[in-house]
């Protein structure tokens, strides 16, 4: 049984770790804001959310769901589209149609869920950092311009977190859904459920880069070892003289 977060619903599910987590909101959740583009990792129209369970709290990461194996959401919050939105056009919306930031719109929740992941992001909030958190975001229509003028009326916005906690701020600021805050205890409740069984045959995956572009209707069904949450595989180190880089290690680390 698969146990995760989906936005503010408690996920437990039998289907396919294997399967692709973008097939599996938008076909069994039925949240179709989480677009399906090039599944290669590439256009950014379905970035969602990964909230990790941390020491300090909860640490929010975009990633491109056709990538990502319904396995890796063990528990996590997983946040789309649907999972920001509130009464009201929430401030990163709001920005996006104060500046004109979308035409056609299909690329538009991908680019609204990256800039929630910025605000969200222990990061320093300057303007650089919130067009470093689009870079993953491809627009074929508006020129980027306008969406630079987004990401830069949030960056203004932030300027009063200072030393806040990001999420502490976020909440007192109702920029996002108020549930996020209680997600903390609630991922912890979901992981002492948890009990994932070891395969010595199955296939080893992390992430999905190339095996999900290339064989992702195979991989529903492989039997899998995920490697994504393997703490003694991530970090780098020296060691006499040496660079050790885990086999876990991100290109952003």
């Amino acid at each position: 049984m698969i146990h995760f977060i989906l936005n503010d619903k408690d996920i437990a599910t039998e289907l396919p770790p294997g399967l692709p987590l973008l097939d599996f909101v938008r076909y069994h959740q039925h949240l179709p804001g989480t677009k399906i583009g090039c599944r290669e990792g590439d256009c950014g129209a379905c970035t969602i959310l990964v909230g990790t369970l941390t020491e300090d709290g909860i640490q929010y990461t975009s990633a491109t769901s056709c990538l990502m194996p319904l396995g890796n959401a063990i528990g996590k919050h997983i946040v789309t589209i649907e999972g920001i939105n509130m009464k009201e056009l929430n401030p990163i919306q709001q920005a996006m149609s104060d500046a004109g930031a979308t035409q056609c719109g299909f690329c538009t929740p991908g680019f609204v869920v990256s800039l929630a992941g910025f605000i969200l992001s222990s990061k320093e909030p300057s303007y650089i950092n919130a067009i470093a958190s689009i870079n993953g975001n491809i627009c074929r229509c508006t020129g980027y311009k306008s969406i630079e003028r987004a990401a830069l009326r949030l960056t203004e916005m932030m300027k009063e977190r200072e030393s806040s906690d990001p999420l502490e701020f976020v909440m007192r600021k109702s920029m996002l859904p108020s549930y996020f805050q209680d997600i903390k205890i609630r991922l912890e409740n979901v992981i002492s459920r948890i009990h994932v069984p070891k395969s010595i045959s199955a296939k080893r995956v992390s992430g999905g880069t190339d095996l999900y572009v290339q064989q992702h209707e195979n991989m529903i069904n492989e039997d899998i070892d995920f490697l994504f949450d393997r703490k003694d595989m991530k970090g780098i180190t020296i060691e006499n003289g040496r660079c050790i880089i885990g086999a876990e290690a991100t290109v952003t680390d």
